[in-house]
């Protein structure tokens, strides 16, 4: 008999970090991104997004030692000369509802287990988070994207809106998923308009837009040149951003 085959589609690591672990995180995070003129702040406060909320609590042992962490990297942050840390979450199913083990508090919504970590801001990773993503570009497009009022609306922290390119996972996976099998920049641009047009009716945040994303080239979600669209999506941005 042959060597059997390893598993193709497993979980090697699910990416959690024991406080050891985050607080080496944080130092580097702090010395080789914060301190670099280009990162991005919010009045003066570094950026940092969490992708997995929950994975993070497994991690470090529960919510009140990730509070903890958090507090942490905050006093560090500021420590290294920042007015703060604003911590952005991203909104989806492993952002958890509800959190357990602490005492005198009511945690049972996402706003609360936002407020209690003290999140500054949410946005989305990608639309395919939000609908299935399966078949027409616009369609998906707007239902994920009609879903931002109430975003906003549900939460006492600014919500972002967030842009995708497009989905199709496929080449990760050694059977068939679902994908967008249409878009194009032209269409793009359709939604790129319709975020401006949050941001600016949002006049107490930060005008900031989430695109998904720079190079996910096995996602199907990326800005970057290609043989097919050429430069489109890059010069619909230009077009929408840049003055003239």
């Amino acid at each position: 008999m042959g060597a059997q085959e390893p598993e193709k589609d497993s979980v090697i690591w699910k990416g959690s970090v024991d406080r050891k672990q985050f607080n080496i995180v944080v130092d580097r995070v702090i010395e080789k991104y914060f301190k670099d003129p280009g990162y991005y702040k919010i009045d003066g406060a570094p950026v940092f997004c969490i992708y997995e909320l929950h994975t993070l609590i497994a991690g470090l042992g529960g919510a009140t030692q990730t509070k903890e962490a958090l507090d942490y990297f905050r006093e560090k942050t500021i420590a290294a000369g920042f007015p703060g840390l604003h911590l952005q979450g991203i909104l989806w199913q492993a952002l958890p509802s509800s959190i357990a083990g602490v005492p005198g508090e009511k945690i049972g919504t996402q706003n609360k287990v936002m407020e209690y970590f003290g999140f500054n801001s949410l946005t989305n990773y990608c639309w395919a988070h939000l609908q299935n993503p399966d078949g027409d570009y616009e369609k998906w497009a707007d239902l994920s994207t009609n879903m931002w009022q109430g975003f906003s609306n549900d939460f006492t922290i600014p919500y972002f809106p967030n842009l995708t390119i497009s989905w199709d996972a496929n080449p990760r996976f050694p059977y068939k998923t679902g994908y967008i099998n249409n878009p194009a920049p032209e269409k793009f641009a359709k939604y790129v308009e319709k975020a401006k047009v949050f941001a600016d009716t949002h006049p107490k945040q930060r005008k900031l837009i989430t695109i998904n994303a720079w190079n996910e080239w096995s996602e199907g979600s990326y800005l970057e040149p290609d043989t097919l669209h050429k430069m489109g999506y890059l010069d619909v941005l230009k077009r929408a951003f840049v003055k003239k």
